[in-house]
């Protein structure tokens, strides 16, 4: 009785942190490949670096209390020892440690999307990057530092980014893109996989990258071609699907999106992951009319989230 009492009021407690950080989520964090950063932008557009000396940084998330989860990739110049993922995690006092890692004896390891749910778990999408053919992994790291393994996904064909992707629902399932499988899929709280949408969503050559949701449970993802007899240079799209499946083209004209975020008045956040000058973070309003510019310049802008200042 105890024991279910203490729950109630830990999960009680996470959902009003939760909220906090949802009014005051007013800044944006940006992890960005060349050089191994995570920059900080206000609402206006100031920049700050949040944290440098980062190697292949990807995916980032909040948890409920503010602490900022990210992805490392460690991968030797050679590629012949072993292959490490990091999760770091940045704590209030914005004190760095290593929440989980992932390695793999003799290969290589991508780390791409990030996710955490309310009991501070982290969940991050793992691919060996020497055989993309082989299957994905979502690995759980508690905050005890157990790693657990929470989901896979079938083999998928050759392609630059097997797996990348990663997101809650409000209801605690969680959505991977497997790019190369042309499939995202949907994992129950409890670990149980299901397809959302597969192959026929997407047009041929295109891939799904990042995943965002809105405030009304729609699904968006960004597409990417690497088929350039398939598709032009600059077709790059932003699809949304209804809670149910249902598809439509929310943005064109895209080049190499990838990271998806909604800050909390509907704006959506895409980072085009093109080196410099030419990577941007670009703003679409709420209508999904013309983009702006929100940050210009950047090598290779990775994951976005939104979170406090810190």
């Amino acid at each position: 009785m105890k024991t279910k009492i203490f729950l109630n009021i830990f999960l009680s407690l996470s959902a009003i942190f939760a909220l906090a950080i949802t009014v005051h989520a007013q800044n944006l964090y940006v992890t960005v490949a060349g050089p191994g950063t995570i920059l900080e932008y206000t609402p206006s557009g100031v920049q700050s670096t949040y944290a440098t000396g980062l190697t292949g940084p990807r995916g980032l998330a909040f948890d409920s209390i503010g602490n900022l989860f990210a992805a490392e990739i460690i991968l030797p110049p050679d590629h012949t020892a072993d292959g490490i993922g990091r999760v770091l995690k940045y704590n209030l006092n914005n004190h760095v440690s290593t929440f989980g890692t992932v390695r793999i004896n003799g290969e290589d390891i991508f780390l791409e999307g990030l996710a955490t749910d309310v009991a501070g778990n982290a969940y991050v999408l793992a691919t060996n990057s020497n055989d993309l053919t082989g299957p994905g992994t979502i690995f759980e790291f508690t905050p005890s530092g157990e790693r657990i393994v929470f989901g896979s996904f079938p083999g998928v064909p050759d392609s630059e980014a097997a797996v990348f992707g990663l997101v809650f629902d409000s209801t605690g399932n969680l959505y991977a893109a497997a790019a190369g499988a042309q499939t995202i899929y949907k994992f129950a709280p409890n670990g149980a996989r299901n397809v959302f949408v597969g192959p026929s969503a997407f047009v041929a050559g295109h891939y799904p990258f990042g995943l965002a949701f809105d405030s009304s449970g729609n699904l968006f993802v960004s597409t990417d071609c690497f088929a350039p007899d398939l598709c032009a240079p600059g077709s790059d799209t932003i699809l949304k699907f209804t809670p149910n499946g249902m598809e439509s083209t929310f943005a064109t004209g895209l080049t190499n999106p990838r990271g998806l975020a909604f800050d909390s008045s509907g704006n959506l956040f895409v980072a085009e992951s093109n080196p410099a000058p030419d990577g941007d973070i670009l703003k679409f309003p709420p209508g999904g009319s013309s983009p702006t510019v929100f940050a210009p310049g950047l090598n290779r802008p990775q994951f976005l989230t939104f979170g406090p200042p810190r």
